[in-house]
């Protein structure tokens, strides 16, 4: 088996990255509502957007090695996947594999994202994966938290996974088996229910059945 070309490799590597800085997939995977196995959908989904690409690297791209970017051949013959796809793909899987109805525009933010960064990858730019690597190696351990209305560039909780959030604003009186999402969030998993109480800072309260 052919080891992965150098476009490949730097693909992968941003999608993770991009994926790692999605607040909406990050919420989904902290909370398990893909099952025990959320966080290898989420590599899994990395996979499945570079294999959608993988068909369309330059032709006459190298094997992966550690020396520096290099000149491209010519391109792949066909069209690679564009946003509106991309969006479409992230849009299902989310609610495939997390059980979630995406309400904000987010999901097609990260296919935006999606599209610069192979175009970026494919002319050996890598600043990119670089700047996002950063990024998520920066909230790496840290709980997401997404305001209303907010997009894929949402603030992040500063506290570990392991802590507890002191924070105002979410309330869990309701007692056990209740978890403070994001409205943009519609967790198909929860029952239904009365007009949920939302909180001045755009939070709701949401029951949510026991695991399958």
């Amino acid at each position: 088996m052919s080891p992965p070309s150098q476009t490949t490799v730097l693909f992968a590597r941003g999608i993770l990255a991009r994926l790692a800085l999605w607040p909406a997939l990050q919420i989904a995977v902290h909370n398990s509502w893909g099952g025990p196995e959320s966080a290898e959908k989420q590599r899994w989904l990395a996979g499945v957007l570079v294999d959608e690409f993988e068909a369309y690297v330059p032709q006459g791209d190298e094997p992966f090695t550690s020396s520096a970017s290099k000149s491209m051949g010519p391109t792949a013959h066909g069209t690679p996947p564009d946003v509106y796809y991309v969006e479409e793909m992230l849009l299902q899987i989310m609610s495939d594999e997390f059980e979630v109805t995406l309400e904000d525009n987010s999901a097609s933010d990260v296919a935006k994202d999606v599209i610069k960064l192979w175009n970026d990858v494919c002319a050996t730019r890598d600043g990119l994966v670089k700047d996002w690597e950063s990024q998520a190696e920066r909230i790496k351990g840290k709980a997401p938290q997404v305001q209303e209305g907010a997009g894929s560039g949402s603030d992040w909780e500063d506290v570990d996974d392991s802590g507890t959030d002191d924070g105002e604003g979410e309330s869990n009186e309701g007692g056990e088996g209740q978890e403070v999402v994001p409205r943009l969030l519609d967790h198909s998993r929860s029952p239904p229910r009365e007009e949920p109480e939302v909180d001045e800072e755009g939070f709701m309260t949401v029951r949510r059945k026991g695991r399958r």
